[in-house]
């Protein structure tokens, strides 16, 4: 080897090694290798479930799901993001967040299950069963929420590997469940329903216990959760809201448009989520540094997020180019009764361009002390979805859900960069 090539190599070694050293850089591969192991068992899950259920039944589970999807986010009324905001900064204050976050998600799902049982149900008519609901939404609305709060402890640390270890635990037990029910069970959407209740209810058990010895155990202050209760709301409407427009289509579809559509939907729309793992991953591990690097002002979160963008940005157009050329390998994997997906996930090509830059501009605006903004172009976003979704799907069945969210995207992401753009603005 001569001696350039040698100082080539010894110097790419060093930057390696600095690199791995970084503690952004380990924060990061901890949460993507956890989300992507995730994603690899959500999508065993999905393909098992998908073909066993058939349409119509799944049909039933994606009606269900996303209206707990929607809800989540007023489950802990924000409570988790404050912990983060407070605890990156403070992190004496880590236990009496987590003490006050595990008690808002126990009150609120279980307020919130009963409202979607009884309020919610109806609307979708035959397409959702009332026991499917209620034992679907406390799974997710109770206990998924715990898990969520308890790997949210560590993303204010940064200690992200016991994140990834949580996700992946979480995974692991629901897709033993699904090869449970599959091998056991009648293939029932509401049979399903309680398998994904024991899986999240045993996994929440245990991610209480590990997180209490590892951080301390939970304390509570309700004189200081009435003080942060506000804080939290605009991360609960923000998130409700997020979750509104990406899964309000599947809703409406479900009331306004044909039965195998839901599923069909569903299918291709699962496929877009999944791929969008390691942005997902990218967005958790860099929380704690946004609120750090905002709370001087939203110039430095604003940075953290340019800094992103010159990766991220491509990488979700390569995404939607694979979306376009790889959709004909859905009916290879969840068999030819699912061919009208194949449609539909080329029609989403442009999407992982759209979420990703909302993704950047959104935790700009949180980390900067702009949730308040952020939160209110999301619900602005979601009204429009509503709006589109009510006069589209009627007239367009799948069509019209694709068109309502692409219009209330585009729509969002303008939104955002505009009020990002004015906040930033010298004074």
């Amino acid at each position: 080897m001569t001696d350039t090539a040698a100082s080539l190599w010894g110097g790419t070694v060093a930057r390696a090694r600095a690199l791995l050293r970084n503690r952004a850089v380990r924060g990061f591969s901890h949460v993507l290798t956890g989300n992507m192991l995730v994603t690899l068992s959500q999508a065993l899950q999905f393909l098992l479930l998908a073909r066993v259920l058939g349409p119509d039944e799944f049909g039933k589970i994606a009606a269900v799901a996303s209206v707990a999807t929607v809800l989540t986010p007023f489950s802990g009324m924000g409570a988790a993001n404050v912990m983060i905001m407070r605890a990156s900064r403070e992190p004496t204050l880590l236990r009496l967040y987590f003490g006050n976050a595990l008690i808002n998600a126990v009150v609120t799902g279980t307020l919130l299950t009963v409202f979607a049982t009884v309020v919610i149900t109806p609307f979708l008519g035959a397409k959702a069963a009332v026991a499917i609901m209620l034992v679907f939404c406390a799974s997710e609305l109770i206990f998924n929420k715990i898990i969520d709060i308890c790997w949210q402890v560590f993303v204010s640390s940064e200690r992200l590997h016991w994140t990834s270890i949580f996700l992946v635990m979480q995974s692991a037990t629901k897709l033993a469940a699904v090869f449970l029910f599959v091998a056991l069970s009648a293939h029932r959407a509401a049979v399903w329903a309680w398998w994904a209740l024991g899986s999240n209810l045993a996994v929440a058990s245990w991610t209480v216990i590990m997180t209490s010895r590892t951080v301390g155990r939970p304390q509570l202050d309700w004189q200081l959760a009435k003080r942060e209760f506000t804080k939290g709301v605009p991360f609960a409407v923000g998130l409700s809201a997020k979750g509104f427009y990406t899964d309000a289509d599947k809703v409406f579809l479900a009331r306004y448009g044909a039965a195998q559509s839901v599923g069909m939907y569903t299918v291709a729309f699962r496929v877009v989520q999944m791929a969008l793992a390691p942005i997902k991953a990218l967005s958790t591990a860099t929380q704690a540094r946004y609120y750090r690097a905002g709370e001087a002002g939203v110039r430095g979160s604003v940075g953290v997020a340019w800094r992103l963008a010159r990766g991220v940005i491509p990488m979700a157009a390569l995404m939607g180019v694979g979306f376009y050329v790889c959709a004909p390998l859905i009916t290879w994997l969840t068999g030819d009764q699912y061919a009208e997906s194949v449609r539909i996930l080329r029609w989403f090509a442009a999407m992982p361009v759209l979420l990703a830059a909302q993704s950047l501009l959104a935790d700009a605006l949180a980390g900067g002390g702009y949730q308040h903004l952020a939160a209110a172009m999301q619900v602005a976003a979601a009204v429009l979805t509503c709006a589109l979704c009510v006069v589209l799907i009627p007239r367009l069945d799948w069509i019209g859900a694709v068109l309502a969210t692409y219009v209330s995207q585009s729509f969002l992401l303008v939104a955002l960069a505009t009020a990002l753009r004015r906040v930033s603005k010298p004074a």
